[in-house]
């Protein structure tokens, strides 16, 4: 008899990255159920809606996947805000706002849906960034705060759910432009990059794919950003 798929749930898998890293995980023969606020998810992917900024709603997909899936094998923590805040124009419900979707919600879903994992002997993979996980950039303060404290809880929880449940991380460089960025700008960031180029969102999805499909590491934040992290402060 064959195995039953693995399933993975991704959220913000409606747009950017969380769209490529569940379109893949597709690809490659996993069950993917496709979390979205705001953006349908690709067809075709079971897909559920949830606000994970507010208090309630990683409870509220948790319990909408265990009604779908008896088992979880990977999630995905892809959701969350990116977002320039000068210190004059930042204030403490902007923080508000950046620390709950982009590290509140990760631990809540994770707690949600920790029995599920235990069950399969699952992982979990949080999307970081270059920016505040690993360097800090000016003018981004607050995100980078909010991305730091994931790499902290990324580490921690590494430590915490062993050995049964592993905990790993991507950190993506420049692999999609906000689309404010002028062409001049591109061209300036791309020469900071030691491989002198943007990566893509495929890029970020197989290192996904990876750190989901190694039983022997955990705990680990994985740079995928060309070297970007090397060069410095932004």
């Amino acid at each position: 008899m064959p195995k039953p798929a693995r399933v993975a749930l991704v959220t913000g898998a409606g747009t950017r990255l969380g769209r490529a890293i569940a379109l893949d995980l597709a690809a490659n023969g996993w069950t993917v159920a496709a979390h979205f606020h705001s953006h349908p998810p690709p067809r075709g992917l079971p897909s559920f809606q949830a606000d994970l900024s507010q208090p309630g709603g990683p409870a509220e997909l948790a319990a909408a996947v265990r009604a779908r899936h008896r088992r979880l094998d990977l999630l995905v923590c892809n959701a969350g805000v990116f977002e320039r805040l000068p210190l004059e124009r930042a204030d403490a419900s902007d923080f508000d706002r950046l620390m709950a979707l982009n590290a509140r919600a990760p631990l809540l879903l994770t707690r949600a849906l920790l029995p599920l994992l235990r069950r399969a002997g699952g992982s979990v993979v949080n999307v970081l960034d270059v920016g505040g996980a690993l360097v800090p950039w000016a003018g981004y303060s607050v995100y980078g705060a909010s991305k730091a404290a994931l790499r902290s809880l990324t580490e921690a929880l590494a430590l915490e759910l062993a050995p049964r449940v592993r905990v790993n991380g991507v950190a993506p460089g420049t692999v999609l432009w906000p689309e404010s960025y002028p062409a001049s700008e591109r061209r300036r960031l791309a020469r900071r990059i030691p491989l002198r180029r943007a990566g893509t969102p495929a890029d970020v999805a197989r290192a996904v794919r990876f750190l989901a499909d190694s039983p022997f590491v955990t705990g680990a934040v994985l740079p995928v950003d060309g070297g970007r992290h090397l060069s410095g402060r932004g």
